[in-house]
């Protein structure tokens, strides 16, 4: 399986608890799920952009050391920037400092799995050429995964971002979304309601992240969950993006990615290596994704079943 990440690189600027001191690391939800795959083994490709700045350095040098390649980096003006506060339970709020106007022809030469989403999909004016990129994906037969990752401080019109979203999930076969994001989408609709009507739209899966109660999926119409693994939170940037990447890995070990059936004991396995990659990632500062043998190793201490890996 090679995966292609297409969305925004940023530099998070990390706030200290309680403090204005900020630190600088490589972020931005895609590229986040495109290192943390290459941690965990998978040939990745990243198309997004970057400045010609420091920052834009800073993000080069991170695919680099991570064995991603950069030459699907399109040019940019200014490196994007997210300022992020860490709050006393460890979640995070963000102000952002990003441009998106993505145009680059992007090669679907040999991809066999396109993610995309958050600010990539949805701000003007590179969103349309990264919807276009999804279509063109779905038509030639490339699994496409979607997550919508919303930002709303730079989203603007709701119903124009809800339409948005949802067109990317009927050009999606597999779609994560926070319970978060849906609540701002669907204000006042249960999760699992959004989530079975999705279903109806295309993916053949839809898999709902719930931040300390785990993450749930909906397969042919069936609610299926996992707990959370229980750990000291430092903060939890990244979490939602090395779920992804976990889930993915899992699936494509399973041989999900290439058409065959999901089943629910599959989809269950999935959900298990998401929970416990996202967990290591929230006892650590910043987006850093663990290794297929670090999540190996947190799952046995957890009890956690592997089952799945006899697969791979």
């Amino acid at each position: 399986m090679t995966y292609l990440v297409v969305g925004e690189s940023l530099v998070d600027l990390i706030g200290a608890p309680g403090s204005w001191t900020f630190a600088a690391v490589p972020g931005g939800s895609p590229l986040n799920v495109a290192v943390a795959l290459a941690a965990l083994g998978r040939p990745v490709r990243f198309a997004g952009e970057a400045g010609d700045d420091f920052f834009g350095g800073l993000l080069r040098d991170h695919l680099t050391r991570h064995g991603i390649g950069t030459g699907d980096l399109a040019p940019a003006a200014a490196t994007g920037l997210a300022f992020a506060r860490v709050g006393a339970d460890g979640s995070a709020s963000y102000d952002f400092r990003f441009d998106w106007a993505f145009s680059a022809p992007v090669a679907l030469d040999g991809v066999t799995c396109l993610h995309t989403g958050s600010l990539a999909t949805l701000a003007a004016p590179g969103g349309d050429h990264v919807r276009g990129l999804m279509r063109v994906a779905a038509e030639a037969g490339i699994t496409v995964s979607y997550d919508p990752n919303i930002r709303p401080s730079l989203i603007g019109d709701h119903a124009r971002a809800l339409a948005h979203v949802e067109e990317c999930v009927r050009l999606a076969r597999l779609v994560k979304v926070s319970a978060e994001d849906l609540d701002w989408l669907y204000p006042g609709e249960p999760w699992p309601e959004v989530a079975r009507r999705w279903t109806g739209l295309g993916p053949a899966l839809v898999v709902v992240t719930r931040g300390g109660d785990g993450a749930a999926a909906v397969l042919d119409g069936e609610v299926i969950a996992c707990p959370a693994p229980a750990v000291e939170v430092v903060d939890t940037v990244g979490a939602g993006d090395t779920f992804t990447a976990a889930y993915l890995d899992a699936l494509d070990a399973l041989d999900a990615l290439d058409g065959a059936p999901l089943g629910a004991e599959r989809v269950a396995g999935a959900l298990r290596r998401g929970c416990a990659a996202a967990a290591i990632v929230c006892t650590r500062a910043g987006a850093v994704p663990p290794t297929r043998e670090e999540v190996k190793s947190f799952s046995q201490g957890t009890g956690a079943s592997e089952d799945e890996e006899g697969h791979e």
